[in-house]
């Protein structure tokens, strides 16, 4: 699955937070990794959905992985969001995360956007442009 990082990055769900949108998996009695999900109402990126959930982190770790661990999380977690009255689920990975995105694909999700990210050697602007941009 991906390896994003902290699951609370983005602070501002943070204060909203809730221990029952977080799945742990367990094999033979040993953490294996865990989902977390987000619900909210009308998303900017899909107006038009009144009631949604974002997985927002999926971490099998390492040696579990390639053993249905993920699959099993993911059905887990859209059967209860499903209890729950959600309309629509979304959840990202980076394109090149192929066995991720064959597990979302077989369940059957689907692309609806993509999103373009960049970065920037800060070496490379050179502190007298940064000078110049503050002036």
């Amino acid at each position: 699955m991906d390896s994003v990082g902290d699951p609370f990055c983005d602070v501002r769900i943070i204060p909203e937070a809730r221990i029952d949108w977080l799945i742990i998996a367990e094999i033979a009695g040993e953490y294996a990794g865990f989902l977390y999900w987000h619900l909210g109402e009308r998303p900017f990126f899909a107006p038009q959905v009144e009631r949604f959930a974002h997985i927002r982190e999926i971490q099998v770790l390492g040696k579990f992985q390639g053993q249905g661990g993920g699959w099993k999380l993911v059905v887990y977690a859209l059967e209860r969001l499903r209890t729950l009255g959600t309309q629509n689920v979304f959840l990202a990975t980076a394109e090149t995360n192929k066995a991720a995105r064959h597990l979302y694909e077989s369940l059957g999700f689907r692309t609806f956007r993509k999103q373009v990210q960049y970065t920037l050697e800060i070496e490379r602007i050179g502190s007298v442009r940064i000078r110049k941009l503050f002036s």
